[in-house]
């Protein structure tokens, strides 16, 4: 009967997988995470799989089911360490850790994983995590806590990381990430405490499933008010961000937006061609982004060939003048010759006043206008 309810238990969480893959947008932002996440999916999809087949044959009485039980238990206690070292990954992508390009960092995250992978091999002879008994029931091995202890450090380690972000980022958006990612540890924690502690229960991937449910909800929410051809904030989140300023606990704080609009961007698209011109908002965008970085600066398409940037009055400078090096920077190595310039109008306010979002716009645009002029 126990066996049997954790079976359905495992179903509704392996639907769920299916909701969630069926409804994911393989969407390259050239940063990975989305491939990353679509991998801790597959991998705790396969690790329900397998906890599946492990309450279907502990126990039973056919042919090579002994054997069956041995290969499917170290395969979970080997995707135990699988799937947090792919959330590791996950969670650096998420927030844009350079280290994981780095291959020393490489050799060394990757030591509990291949720690774990030794163990789980030498486990068939010395039974270190698990054993199946002559009646090919599983039984828990007396280092069992070993294959947790190892996965740990893939857990705490962006956990960390989060909290540090959201306790020194300057970006609202960047809090909120942090805030809903640290939320996420609630009910696999639950989980892990209850299985470790009561034996027989089996509640870890099932709590995991759900947090991967959050997250992809909040995905969900993050396409709502993201431009699908820049990948960068639209028009809604400029409203959002404004009242998260305005509601904050930042009175007296100066900000600055900035408008951004693409010189004679007409001319581009009617001489060579609507693709040619997508092609030059996507590069503005990443131009932007590369300007914009170590800002705590909230960057969006404003609408057509326009793009705006809100951020803190003391960085405004700084952010200008890394556009217009990165312009010359692009224009340096573009072959076809389309010489892209860049028209920048900003306008200062307080936090109080971000209520007044036309007037604070008004003002941008006239000078980002002044500026096409001259």
């Amino acid at each position: 009967m126990i066996s049997f309810l954790y079976l359905q238990v495992n179903i509704v969480g392996m639907i769920i997988i299916f909701i969630i893959l069926a409804n994911q947008q393989n969407i390259d932002d050239g940063t990975g995470r989305q491939k990353a996440f679509i991998y801790l999916i597959y991998s705790v999809f396969t690790i329900q799989f397998f906890d599946s087949v492990m309450w279907l044959i502990d126990g039973k009485q056919f042919l090579y089911a002994k054997t069956i039980n041995w290969a499917v238990s170290g395969c979970c206690y080997f995707l135990n360490c699988f799937v947090a070292f792919i959330w590791f990954i996950y969670i650096s992508l998420l927030f844009y850790d350079k280290k994981i390009i780095n291959k020393k960092f490489w050799a060394i995250i990757g030591i509990p994983l291949l720690v774990n992978m030794v163990l789980v091999i030498l486990n068939f002879k010395y039974k270190i995590f698990f054993y199946i008994d002559e009646n090919n029931v599983y039984a828990r091995g007396p280092f069992f806590f070993i294959s947790f202890l190892l996965a740990l450090p893939y857990f705490l380690i962006p956990f960390y990381y989060c909290f540090k972000i959201y306790r020194t980022s300057e970006s609202i958006l960047e809090k909120k990430d942090c805030a809903i990612i640290m939320r996420t540890y609630f009910l696999p924690v639950i989980g892990i405490v209850f299985q470790m502690f009561f034996y027989g229960l089996s509640l870890i991937w099932i709590c995991v499933v759900l947090s991967l449910l959050i997250i992809f909800i909040n995905f969900q929410n993050r396409r709502i008010s993201t431009d699908p051809l820049t990948q960068l904030n639209n028009r809604y989140q400029f409203d959002m961000y404004l009242q998260n300023i305005r509601h904050g606990i930042t009175k007296g704080q100066p900000y600055s937006i900035l408008i951004i609009d693409v010189d004679k961007f007409k001319e581009v698209n009617d001489t060579y061609g609507h693709v040619f011109g997508d092609r030059v908002l996507i590069e503005t965008a990443l131009i932007l982004r590369r300007a914009c970085q170590g800002t705590g600066a909230m960057i969006g398409r404003y609408g057509g060939d326009e793009f705006y940037i809100i951020c803190k009055a003391g960085v405004k400078k700084e952010i200008t003048k890394g556009i217009h090096q990165f312009v010359e920077v692009f224009n340096a190595a573009d072959s076809v010759g389309v010489g892209l310039s860049l028209s920048i109008g900003s306008s200062d306010f307080l936090a109080e006043e971000s209520f007044s979002k036309e007037c604070i716009v008004e003002r941008a645009d006239k000078e980002m206008y002044k500026n096409k002029i001259k």
